[in-house]
């Protein structure tokens, strides 16, 4: 009943009394909600599990400041509604953007464009999503002026508008796996169909540990999504470049590891000439 009484006499303070108990109310609750962010999290042993428990415990103290203010300034809501409404679309048109990153945050959790730790493309920035705001979607960038799938060192926030505006690439969901390749020049003496067995042979060694995975991954997918059988195997095809002839090597990759696949394909290719060398064998592979 005390408390009962003690509510009832909270709404029937004045205006000035309301916004002073507001003001103290949100200090309150913004200090308990800050010390269980700091706290949960370290009750949990896997990262994701603490991103996600942190993101709980601030979006539950916004909710409840929002609900301490509906409480408190009930009586009140019925006569401010005419100016609330005057006011939300004044305030609707000068912040336009925050209004749309706020849409698009929504539409990236039910549409699910992408979660925390997918590698995307959105319009020319590529990276891994490390965050997603009510605002802005943080990314650890990739490339740039390093390698393809090395990250650069930089922190790049994203307005979550532009999910609205431009092409959403993501690298992460479904098919986790993409197709590479490398540029191989002959040389006046290469014998071609000897060099196209080893480059072929080559690949095949060099991603076999991707194959089954990529295959299961195809075959999940499709279950979703109705489309093209791609084919998964490695496959080298001899084209023409500014004149000369190369070699072209086509492979399917894990997303991440494609400058590391690059690597162990030439390193490969290395070794394979060199052995051959060795054992007094005349050498026309490419160079």
């Amino acid at each position: 009943m005390n408390d009962l009484f003690r509510l009832r006499q909270a709404l029937s303070l004045s205006l000035f009394a309301k916004g002073l108990a507001a003001v103290v109310g949100i200090l309150i609750v913004h200090a308990t909600f800050h010390v269980l962010e700091q706290a949960l999290p370290r009750r949990f042993g896997r990262a994701d599990a603490r991103y996600k428990i942190r993101k709980f415990v601030v979006f539950s103290g916004y909710l409840t400041i929002l609900l301490f203010l509906a409480i408190l300034f009930e009586d009140r809501l019925g006569r401010l509604s005419v100016t609330l409404g005057v006011v939300g679309a004044g305030v609707a048109v000068a912040l336009q953007d925050v209004v749309r990153s706020i849409a698009g945050a929504f539409s990236i959790g039910f549409s699910k464009l992408y979660g925390v730790g997918d590698r995307v493309q959105i319009g020319d920035t590529r990276g891994d999503v490390i965050d997603i705001g009510l605002l802005r979607t943080t990314l650890m960038e990739t490339g740039n002026w390093v390698s393809k799938d090395l990250h650069n060192g930089r922190i790049v926030g994203l307005p979550n508008n532009i999910v609205l505006k431009v092409a959403v690439f993501n690298y992460s969901q479904g098919l986790r796996f993409v197709w590479d390749e490398i540029k191989v020049p002959l040389t006046a003496s290469t014998d071609c169909q000897l060099a196209r067995e080893m480059l072929l042979r080559v690949a095949k060694e060099a991603i076999g540990e991707y194959l089954v995975e990529a295959q299961t991954s195809l075959k999940v997918m499709s279950e979703y999504y109705q489309g093209a059988n791609p084919m998964l195997e490695p496959t080298v095809r001899l084209v023409a470049n500014a004149g000369s002839l190369e070699f072209s090597v086509s492979y399917v990759v894990d997303y991440a590891k494609r400058t590391a696949m690059q690597d162990q394909l030439f390193t490969r290719r290395k070794s394979r000439i060199a052995t051959r060398g060795s054992h007094g064998q005349h050498q026309t592979l490419p160079s």
